[in-house]
């Protein structure tokens, strides 16, 4: 079933409805589930339309046993109106709250009397179950307004077709009330009535119910029990602490009227105003400004639930002017409770001050606990600029109790806290200036001290790095000048011995013949003398080279192959051996160190050739291709076991030939037999001199 301006779940496409005997009597199909009335039902039904849906084509058949929303496709519109007799034939849908009729087939009968309607209270229509039912209720009209009812907005603002919203009461119980037709509001506000019409019901798109409302024909559809009062600010005068006190005949439920003088005015919404010594809200929607000071006459509906009673749906008027109030002085709590509603003052400490979307909310530190100070429409830069935490401060306002939720069926209904409703910043004094050591400050001081504590704890942790970093740097160049001393320590060593001792071996060698050569005469010896004179001065030349570790003099001289030429013609002078230089390849200039290296390796290997082979050839061979450089020296003299040589030791030529070799990433193979003489190669991968700095010739 759908409200008063809804539809069907289904729409106007009707599906066909199943073979079988159809539905007779509204009771049968309320019944149904949703998914059976979803199944189209076939349905026949005859009764008496009881009310129109507005603005859809539907209305409430109500038969001999139940009310029913039927509603209708555009082509069967007519003129429907209340009291015709009809015949419908059609299926059931599910509807959106209860199940409903969808007419493929409306027969206008005759105009009937409507009938009896259930007589039932406001609290059980309004549980849910009376969707589309005809019944009576009984209430008080507590507001009753002429509107469009198209637009739902008041009549006198607007013009088309009249109706009327009525608001009635009973009880604890509210339900909104339309009459299809404009009635004299004036009748009815504060009226006891009796209603007859349809109940219809507002529900959640997951068919849920919300709350239910009347729909009424027509002024003939509302009865006036008990009329308002002529005038109501006629009505006798109710002090304002009265209200709601124990009497035996209980509460009438119609309106009041009280007076006062006024203390604070929410225009549009609600006015407190102090009668005597108590304090009463009224809440109205009437326009015009009251001032504090002028007195009201108010008439308006008891509304009970808060701690205390208030005014609802209110009317006043001005009827006299006094000097405004002065605020009652508050100093415990238990003084609160005796003043709800009213213009109250207190003084206590400025907690916090918190900016919300409706205004200002102050947190007070008063006897001990926190209270509210509200400050509507305000915002935290237009406040005062003492308007501080920790200063000592005289609030003013309305005094909102909030009483503790019920969970007791009798007796003493207790408070937990009150709210002060401040009427603006005039209401709050400043009695003694917060301390410079508010808790804000110490809070931002503290905040700016953590920072400070923050960036020094860094700047400690980035110099405390550094100075890892400077010391593991320092290390590392230790390291590295140890390592370079060693080095050069190593190099000095093997060029003592590829020079000076390789020229001192040299020169004892051709002492040895001149000393032998001796005993055939002077003449014989002095060749051997020179030769040893020539030696000792390129000892001294190499010497001098090493100490100041420059290239060898024969590299500057000359290029590698021109430098190992030398070499062997200077340890082969005098001997009987036949030695050769042979370069194949584009011959180029190698990085200094690389040039140096080879020559000192080609040496040694001469040198020991000449010492300890006896050859009677050796050969020097240097290959030049673009990707490597090879060096080759071989014998035919004595050789020795090869498998020996990687786990030789204390052979200080050897060590300094592998030293070299590891030192320029090159590769070393020796290959010796006892008979068969000596090869040694150094392969080195340069294809030009830039990779060790050297240039191309």
């Amino acid at each position: 079933m759908m409200g008063l301006a809804s539809s069907g779940l289904s729409g106007l496409e009707a599906r066909e409805p199943q073979l079988g005997e159809p539905l007779r009597t509204a009771a049968s199909v309320r019944k149904l589930s949703a998914m059976e009335a979803g199944n189209a039902l076939s349905v026949r039904l005859d009764g008496v339309v009881v009310a129109l849906a507005d603005g859809v084509l539907a209305f409430v058949l109500m038969d001999h046993t139940d009310g029913i929303y039927v509603k209708l496709p555009a082509k069967l519109a007519g003129k429907l109106q209340t009291g015709t007799r009809v015949e419908v034939e059609g299926h059931t849908e599910p509807g959106d709250f209860a199940p409903i009729v969808l007419a493929t087939t409306v027969t206008w009968r005759s105009v009937a009397e409507l009938p009896a309607p259930l007589t039932k209270t406001l609290a059980e229509v309004a549980t849910g179950g009376f969707d589309a039912k005809w019944v009576e209720v009984e209430g008080v009209v507590r507001d009753a307004q002429v509107v469009d009812r198209a637009s739902n907005e008041p009549w006198a603002a607007r013009g088309g077709t009249k109706t009327t919203v009525l608001l009635l009461a009973w009880a604890d119980t509210r339900m909104r009330v339309r009459v299809q037709e404009a009635l004299d509001v004036t009748r009815l506000i504060d009226a006891r009535v009796r209603i007859r019409g349809v109940c219809f019901n507002l529900h959640s798109s997951n068919r849920q119910f919300v709350r239910a409302s009347l729909q009424a024909s027509g002024v003939e559809a509302v009865s006036v029990l008990v009329p308002p009062p002529a005038d109501p600010f006629a009505l006798p005068l109710r002090r304002a602490g009265e209200l709601l006190q124990f009497d035996p005949e209980g509460f009438s439920g119609h309106r009041v009227r009280v007076t006062g003088v006024v203390t604070h005015q929410q225009a549009g919404d609600s006015l407190w105003i102090r009668d005597g010594n108590r304090g009463l809200r009224v809440v109205s929607n009437q326009a015009g400004q009251i001032s504090p000071g002028e007195v009201v006459d108010a008439v308006g509906f008891i509304d009970r639930g808060g701690y205390s009673p208030s005014l609802s749906d209110a009317v006043f008027r001005r009827s006299g002017v006094g000097p405004i109030p002065d605020p009652i002085w508050i100093p415990h709590f238990e003084a609160a409770v005796v003043h709800e509603a009213d213009l109250i003052q207190i003084e206590s400490a400025l907690h916090e001050i918190r900016e919300e979307t409706d205004g200002i909310r102050l947190m007070l530190d008063w006897n001990g606990g926190l209270i509210e100070g509200v400050l509507s429409g305000m915002r935290r830069g237009s406040l005062p600029a003492d308007w501080l935490p920790g200063s000592r401060v005289r609030v003013s306002g309305i005094c909102v109790l909030r009483p503790e939720t019920l969970r007791r069926e009798s007796g003493l209904w207790s408070v937990e806290k009150f709210q002060v409703i401040m009427r603006g910043p005039r209401d709050l004094e400043v009695v003694v200036a917060a301390p410079w050591w508010t808790t804000r400050r110490t809070t931002q001081l503290l905040g700016g001290s953590a920072a400070v504590l923050i960036a020094v704890i860094l700047f400690i942790g980035i110099s405390w790095r550094r100075q890892i970093l400077r010391r593991e740097t320092e290390r590392k160049m230790a390291e590295a000048e140890f390592s370079a001393i060693l080095g050069e320590r190593n190099r000095m060593a093997r060029d003592i011995h590829d020079t000076l001792a390789q020229g001192l071996n040299a020169v004892s060698m051709q002492l040895e013949l001149a000393k032998n050569a001796s005993d055939h005469g002077v003449e014989k010896s002095l060749s051997h003398v020179a030769t040893a004179h020539v030696i000792v001065r390129s000892c001294l030349a190499d010497a001098r080279e090493s100490i100041w570790n420059m290239r060898s003099h024969a590299l500057e001289k000359s290029d590698l192959a021109g430098a190992l030429e030398d070499v062997l013609r200077r340890l082969s002078s005098g001997l009987s051996v036949e030695a050769q230089v042979v370069v194949t390849g584009r011959k180029r200039r190698l990085a200094p160190q690389v040039e140096n290296d080879l020559l000192r390796i080609g040496q040694e290997a001469i040198s020991n050739a000449i010492k300890h082979s006896g050859a009677s050839r050796i050969a020097v061979g240097l290959e030049f291709t673009p990707q490597k450089v090879n060096l080759k020296v071989t014998d035919n003299g004595r050789g020795f076991d090869s498998s020996l040589v990687e786990s030789a030791a204390g052979h200080f030529g050897l060590d300094g030939i592998r030293e070299r070799v590891t030192q320029m990433n090159a590769q070393l193979r020796i290959a010796s037999t006892p008979t068969g003489g000596t090869e040694l190669v150094v392969e080195v991968e340069s294809p030009d001199g830039s990779r060790h700095g050297g240039l191309p010739t």
